[in-house]
């Protein structure tokens, strides 16, 4: 691992990212890496549409215009390759592209992408186009090691940058517009470009809907289990598409405070239990939200029970609402940490949790959570 490379004033720094929305972090890499690395001249690469997530809400001219404002100040320009390409738009597919076009480049990645480095599409190939500059993150400890192994299976070189970046997560930031909320990470001046554009509003109107059923402290629960589910979404890179967790997380307790069975089809032994609000939640978000997504709707059912041989998309809305960020009675807390260290073992600590509260409660335990146990836990 180099920690430092030899400077070349006519070297190219290379970013590329989905900037679905651009925000600080983003500037702060680029500047700073520009700065370690004495590089002159930055070229920003929007994903057109990235192999390894979901599409975002805003389109590729809408987010060019963003990535502009974001960037003012710097010697940047934006690359549409990957809108001109089309498909196939891997980095170990691109950089040769962008080498040809800008002579010698360094690509910079963030910590958290360095942990995924290894499952990219051809990383030996990247390695062998360019150096890979590093820009370290809050939370990611394991960069220097992480460096190591890659060198030493595939060679080519990393540097590994001073700068240490907030631990910012754009899938957060989505969520907080779409909440309606201003978040800390987006400079005043994007917020304004977003406002003048009207972006983020999708879901304005059932944002307002769900919070005219709810009390302001459950409201705020609802929208802390959304953006709970999409940090563990992005922690641990489990690929759930974005709109399915913010819609399964922001409806999920829609019915809570909305008892009457209106008719509609719950099963008769969750009448007048606690677990009643997450079968009629379901129904209710079908008829009063317009949710027909049956992913979405199972999430929301199944939320508080949990069940055998339940889906990623389950058992983050599941977990998500118990580790939710606004709970902070023990042993929530430490439970929520072994989330995110390791989500796996942390869907399994809510489940032993809420099963043990519950026995010890004397209640009748759900049939649905003896199934989910005896699923996850009794082997």
């Amino acid at each position: 691992m180099r920690v430092l490379y030899n400077r070349i004033m006519s070297k190219t720094l290379i970013f590329g990212g989905a900037f679905d929305p651009p925000h600080i972090e983003h500037v702060a890499m680029c500047k700073s890496a520009m700065q370690e690395l004495d590089i002159e001249r930055l070229v920003v690469v929007p994903t057109f549409y990235p192999p390894h997530k979901s599409a975002g809400f805003l389109t590729f001219e809408q987010r060019c215009d963003l990535i502009n404002v974001a960037f003012e100040g710097l010697n940047f320009a934006i690359d549409d390759i990957e809108k001109v390409r089309g498909k196939d738009n891997y980095s170990a597919v691109n950089l040769p592209l962008l080498k040809e076009k800008y002579g010698d480049i360094v690509y910079l990645i963030g910590g958290d992408s360095l942990e995924y480095f290894d499952t990219w599409y051809h990383p030996e190939k990247i390695l062998q186009t360019c150096p890979i500059a590093v820009c370290q993150r809050e939370g990611f400890d394991d960069a220097k090691t992480i460096i190591d192994t890659l060198e030493k299976k595939y060679g080519g070189d990393f540097i590994l940058l001073d700068y240490v970046g907030k631990n910012v997560s754009s899938s957060h930031i989505k969520a907080q517009l779409l909440l309606g909320e201003k978040p800390d990470c987006i400079d005043d001046k994007v917020y304004a470009e977003i406002e003048r554009l009207g972006l983020f509003g999708e879901y304005s109107d059932m944002v307002a809907r769900l919070k005219s059923y709810q009390t302001d402290e459950l409201f705020a629960h609802s929208k802390a289990v959304v953006l709970t589910a999409v940090d563990l979404n992005s922690r641990h890179n489990l690929k759930q598409d974005f709109t399915k967790v913010f819609l399964a997380c922001l409806l999920h307790d829609n019915a809570k405070q909305r008892p009457s069975l209106d008719g509609l089809n719950v099963p008769i032994d969750a009448v007048g239990t606690p677990v009643l609000h997450q079968f009629l939640g379901a129904e209710k978000a079908r008829r009063d939200f317009g949710i027909e997504d049956n992913d979405i709707l199972d999430a929301i059912r199944y939320h508080t029970t949990a069940k055998a041989d339940m889906t990623m998309l389950q058992k983050l809305v599941y977990t998500a609402d118990s580790v939710s960020y606004d709970r902070y009675y023990s042993p929530i807390p430490s439970i929520r940490k072994i989330a995110f260290d390791n989500f796996d073992e942390g869907f399994k600590a809510v489940l032993r949790y809420t099963f043990d509260k519950v026995s010890a409660k004397g209640n009748g335990m759900h049939p649905l959570t003896d199934e989910a146990k005896h699923c996850y836990l009794d082997k």
